[in-house]
């Protein structure tokens, strides 16, 4: 009976991780990325699934093995590094980048095509009136998405899919995108998946000890079939839509705004229903994301404070600022965040790895030689999206092997973290 149960159990967070994953830029990015790739889209698909399917759910693995806490994956950097680096990826998940854009992407997408004509002001009130009365009692955040909201969000989904799979719109057609699979796994920074990994790791991986209080190896266990569930779930509904985008390379031009472009693939997939499906896709979709980053924030920031910031007024700060963000429209937030996604996700997905594939053979060196190299890499990429252009660095960087692939800084991260690991051992030997 346990066992029928724990069975139970991992479906329902692994569907509460995979609804707390699935917001905004979820719904948006795949289907651009389809469009601009064209008879491409499975290169395009592998660097999205790579960057915005393994890597996050790696993130969660990560967390777990780094005791359960967001900080924890960056401890080896130090404590001060380990915190201010997870408050970063706290603020840019939560009332800075991520939130705010389930609300922006709701209005566009969800409200507009339902009523009309309406005030972004008027969508983000409501929203975020949700969103603070869901957030506010954290006990409940996981079993309610798990069990409520994300069968409602999965059946439109797969209606969606199944039908642009089964009638699809046209055929993918040749595109100018030279370099597929780097665009799909540089616009996978655009999810926040690895940051959301890390903030949702906290209230998921409470939820697996609640069920396994006493068995270290069974919370593993619970854990990783929660991240398959929620893996397969995502892999599935990205390809459906990067392959929806594809189809539409005859009827549609690349400069399209993100949402005018999914309404449009919708309405011509279901022409009269089109965009009441897509709707309520989109709300329950945000809703969830939204709910579970200010949960997750929240709850960090009160735990790291020790009381000093309380979990329900971090809730209400987060609303209140990601309602003044939300003003500014999708297209305008996904600017924006692009110049600090590229220079401080490399280190993320970093960090990931290293605390997933941790071994004897690491120390501290490790840590600090591929995450310090990482971010001088990711800070260099980040200058020619902020329109400053050093020829000689930048032709430095395109030296780098894998660079015209999005992988750019593997190669410093590889070479300096061992670098760094041998430095370590000869300075403890020295010690000693």
């Amino acid at each position: 009976m346990k066992k029928d149960g724990n069975v139970l159990s991992t479906i329902v967070i692994g569907f509460a991780l995979f609804a707390s994953f699935f917001g905004a830029g979820n719904l948006i990015f795949p289907p651009s990325i389809g469009l601009a790739s064209g008879k491409d889209w499975l290169p395009a698909l592998a660097g999205f699934a790579i960057s915005g399917v393994l890597l996050p759910v790696l993130s969660f693995v990560a967390v777990a093995r780094a005791g359960g806490t967001e900080e924890g994956i960056a401890s080896d950097m130090g404590r001060v590094f380990s915190v201010l680096f997870a408050s970063v990826v706290m603020l840019c998940t939560s009332l800075l980048i991520a939130v705010p854009r389930t609300a922006a992407t709701t209005h566009e997408l969800g409200i507009v095509p339902l009523f009309g004509t309406l005030s972004q002001m008027w969508t983000s009130c409501v929203f975020f009136g949700i969103v603070l009365y869901l957030s506010y009692n954290p006990s409940t955040v996981v079993e309610m998405i798990g069990k409520y909201l994300t069968p409602v969000l999965i059946v439109i989904m797969v209606v969606i899919i199944v039908k642009g799979f089964a009638s699809p719109i046209g055929v993918p057609a040749q595109t100018a995108l030279s370099g597929a699979f780097r665009r799909g796994f540089i616009d996978g920074y655009q999810t926040l998946d690895v940051f959301g990994g890390l903030v949702f790791s906290g209230a998921v991986f409470a939820a697996v000890v609640s069920h396994e209080p006493d068995d270290r190896r069974a919370q593993m266990k619970m854990a990783c079939g929660c991240t398959l569930v929620a893996g397969v779930s995502l892999f599935l509904i990205y390809g459906g839509l990067l392959y929806l985008g594809a189809t539409g390379t005859d009827f549609f031009n690349e400069d399209m705004g993100r949402p005018a472009l999914l309404l449009a693939l919708i309405g011509r997939l279901f022409n009269r229903f089109g965009p009441q499906s897509l709707a309520f896709a989109t709300i329950f979709a945000c809703l969830t994301t939204a709910i579970g980053l200010t949960a997750g924030a929240a709850y960090f920031f009160d735990r790291v404070s020790k009381g000093g910031l309380p979990y329900r007024a971090n809730v209400v700060v987060i609303c209140v600022v990601s309602l003044l963000i939300s003003m500014l429209g999708v297209d305008m937030i996904v600017n924006c965040a692009a110049p600090v996604l590229i220079f401080i996700y490399p280190a993320a997905i970093v960090l990931v790895l290293l605390n997933v594939f941790r071994s004897s053979a690491f120390n501290r060196g490790t840590f600090l030689g591929a995450v310090y190299s990482t971010l001088l890499i990711g800070f260099i990429e980040m200058l020619p999206v902020l329109g400053i252009h050093d020829e000689t660095m930048l032709t430095a960087f395109n030296v780098l092997p894998f660079a015209t692939h999005g992988f750019a800084w593997t190669v410093p991260a590889l070479v300096c973290g061992v670098i760094g690991t041998f430095l370590r051992k000869r300075m403890e030997m020295k010690q000693s």
